[in-house]
């Protein structure tokens, strides 16, 4: 017996680890999924989550948690340590490239109305991920200690003190103070190291969980409660796992290019005096800061929370709302309307909101 069987087969003796891998490879994929590009975001965007994590770990080496030395590390990496103006590019991208996959996986779930029942933990799941997701974002801002960063997470924790009761509260917590510092880089880096990553893995492992469990949604023309949906399947391995792995290379090339002809930016260190500085938010950011900008002050402070609360509520209970068994989109035109209505204020903020520059 060759060493590799060998080993296998006293592995296997021990541990029984054939078996939920052959599970995994043959899990039967509906016909009406196979090979289509958009039931295969919910695996891109687990591959950008491994990729934003092995970068985030080899920045760690170089990184430094403290203000005086986040900058002086961060330019290191950046301009120093050897591809890692790379490393940093592929993170930053990744970033930006997780959040549009994370939208779109969820715009594919809400057109093809695959919250419906008996689907419902598995759509509210994915709205938790989603908030995590943003949450990455915010957290990781800070870290470089850059103008930028130092400024807009200024702004963001003092948008979190406008709220109503828990305002003071709130901002003390993510600051570690009154004021910025060392503990508010301390807790932001906990944040974006551990919390939030350990916080998504086992969110993502519950809803690939469900996902198996009560299957892909099935066509549209079908009935939500038909199970894994098209009785036409294939097994997930190998051709699923080409698919995918084809799409996964497109997108690691894909950020290659955008770290090498983009690099992630980098300002000047952090000057808590300079008050003059005008700091904006990351581009999946822009629209909320702009529509705040149109709501009265005395309103303000409602509007941070409730602005929030009420888009990601709706979003949640959703499956609590729509109830009907009806899953067409052409038949539920005010599925595609909200969309749409969505969709155009977003840019639109997001475009007056540069334009503003």
């Amino acid at each position: 017996m060759k060493p590799a069987r060998a080993v296998a087969a006293w592995l296997e003796d021990r541990t029984g680890w054939s078996g939920p891998l052959r599970t995994l490879l043959r899990y039967p994929v509906p016909i009406h999924a196979h090979r289509n590009p958009m039931f295969s975001l919910g695996s891109l965007a687990i591959a950008l989550f491994l990729i934003i994590g092995v970068t985030g770990m080899l920045m760690a080496f170089y990184y430094e948690p403290s203000p005086e030395g986040a900058y002086q590390s961060t330019d290191y990496i950046q301009f120093e340590l050897p591809a890692g103006s790379l490393i940093r590019g592929i993170h930053y991208w990744g970033a930006s490239f997780m959040v549009v996959v994370v939208v779109l996986h969820m715009l594919r779930v809400y057109l093809y109305t695959a919250y419906k029942r008996p689907r419902e933990l598995t759509w509210m799941m994915g709205v938790v991920m989603l908030l995590i997701v943003v949450s990455f974002g915010f957290s990781g801002y800070l870290l470089p200690w850059d103008q930028k960063a130092y400024w807009a997470t200024k702004i963001g924790t003092n948008m979190a003190g406008t709220m109503p009761i828990i305002g003071d509260w709130s901002m003390r917590f993510m600051r570690g103070g009154a004021e910025m510092g060392q503990a508010t880089l301390t807790r932001f880096f906990a944040f974006h190291v551990f919390l939030l990553p350990g916080a998504l893995i086992v969110f993502i492992a519950a809803h690939i969980a469900l996902m198996r469990r009560n299957g892909l949604a099935p066509p549209l023309r079908e009935a939500p409660e038909s199970g894994p949906g098209s009785k036409k399947t294939v097994p997930f391995y190998p051709d699923q796992v080409l698919h995918e792995a084809v799409l996964i290379l497109g997108v690691v090339i894909a950020l290659v290019v955008m770290a090498t002809i983009f690099p992630a930016p980098l300002e000047v260190a952090a000057d808590p005096t300079d008050t003059s500085y005008v700091p904006r938010p990351a581009w999946y950011l822009m629209f909320y800061f702009k529509l705040l900008a149109y709501v009265p002050g005395r309103l303000e402070s409602v509007a941070t929370v409730l602005i929030p609360v009420i888009f990601f509520g709706t979003l949640a209970l959703l499956p609590f709302f729509d109830t009907s068994e009806e899953r067409r989109p052409w038949k539920k035109p005010w599925t595609s309307f909200a969309v749409m209505g969505c969709g155009t204020a977003v840019i639109a903020l997001t475009i007056l909101g540069y334009a503003q520059d």
